[in-house]
């Protein structure tokens, strides 16, 4: 993702560390940092992930099974899928915002990130929301190192802070939209070990 406030940029990627080349590192040595999307302007919030590349979740999951083949969005379509989600959020979800846990936030609450892909002949777009994302402090450069350009930001029980959207572009209207599993033990941040070794590996 290339975060467009105070994020970290390919050029600082020269100066980090393997975070965990070190044995012994976990979790609770790390100073993990929370950033949210309300702390982001409206337009800091949609990303376009438009590189021929593996996209994964933190657990190393590939997103794309083998029938959904990559397809690089043209600006038009990240335009249409970015207007058919808020629309979508707009005129279905307009008077929920969380209350209960079983229904969504609002959609300026969550970043987005939008896959293209194409299967049997048809044109989608996997939109992948969450309204956090963990950062680390590296005290050695002196910078905030974000999670990998090809990592969906996802916790597979953190709830309404989590949602999934495909969105049909030939039919243009969302034919799909679901929650994380819900977990009333949920807290921001809390990745395993192993999968913060996913989110923040430079490889």
């Amino acid at each position: 993702m290339a975060f467009r406030f105070k994020m970290l940029s390919s050029n600082l990627l020269a100066c980090i560390c393997f975070l965990f080349s070190c044995n012994g590192t976990s979790q609770s040595t790390l100073d993990i940092q929370v950033v949210r999307a309300t702390d982001y302007s409206e337009d800091g919030l949609d990303f376009l992930l438009n590189e021929d590349t593996t996209y994964i979740y933190p657990d190393g999951t590939p997103v794309l099974i083998d029938s959904m083949k990559f397809y690089p969005l043209t600006e038009q379509d990240f335009s249409m899928a970015k207007d058919i989600l808020n629309n979508y959020f707009g005129y279905y979800l307009y008077d929920l915002d969380g209350y209960t846990g079983k229904e969504p936030f609002k959609l300026r609450k969550y970043f987005r990130q939008y896959i293209g892909y194409t299967e049997k002949d048809s044109l989608y777009v996997y939109v992948n929301l969450y309204t956090h994302f963990p950062t680390i402090s590296d005290s050695e450069c002196l910078c905030t190192i974000g999670p990998r350009s090809n990592i969906l930001i996802f916790f597979n029980n953190g709830g309404q802070n989590y949602g999934t959207v495909i969105i049909n572009m030939n039919k243009k209207k969302v034919i799909s939209f679901k929650l994380s599993d819900n977990d009333p033990s949920y807290t921001a941040g809390q990745y395993s070990e192993e999968e913060l070794k996913i989110l923040f590996s430079k490889e």
